[in-house]
């Protein structure tokens, strides 16, 4: 007997309106519908990055970094639920920040991105995590949500680092 397959296309958003979690139908240029799909391309950056990484130490800080963002986009599917984003996520970037940025040789001139495919790969999903900060703060996130977009303003600068590691200029683990 053939297993039946859900559809991938319910043709629903065909009016413009898309479904999110608790809220019914909502229309596609809605705030929260834009902020989901920056915080979602942020992520699919990642997942190019962490592909290009491999396993490792860095892919591990990738892979939890894209987790992070994938609870912030549950807060902010769900703004009446409690908030899974909180102290310690804030906490856990800011510690990553100073433990790479300790190992990284951070250069004094501007980046241009490219020096590596994986740090071009960080540089960009850097970019699209500062445009996901800038959504959070429009839709009205920072009293919603003010661990989350603090977070996203902190991944954005362990990013930045992380792309400096990439092109080489880090030391190993200390740990």
């Amino acid at each position: 007997m053939a297993e039946s397959k859900p559809p991938v296309s319910t043709r629903r958003g065909d009016d413009g309106t898309t479904t999110l979690l608790g809220s019914g139908r909502l229309r596609k240029d809605d705030l929260r519908i834009a902020v989901l799909g920056e915080v979602d391309e942020a992520s699919s950056f990642l997942g190019l990055a962490r592909a290009e990484a491999g396993e490792g130490e860095l892919g591990d800080v990738i892979l939890d970094t894209q987790r992070l963002l994938y609870r912030i986009m549950g807060d902010v599917a769900m703004p009446k639920e409690p908030n899974t984003v909180g102290e310690d996520d804030l906490r856990r970037v800011e510690e990553r920040l100073e433990e790479w940025r300790s190992r990284t040789e951070l250069p004094r001139e501007f980046v241009v991105p490219g020096e590596s495919r994986l740090g071009a790969l960080l540089d960009v999903a850097r970019s699209v995590v500062r445009r996901a900060e800038r959504a959070l703060v429009a839709a009205g996130y920072v009293e919603a949500h003010p661990q989350a977009v603090r977070a996203v303003n902190r991944l954005s600068d362990l990013l930045y680092i992380l792309a400096r590691a990439a092109d080489g200029r880090s030391t190993p683990s200390r740990g």
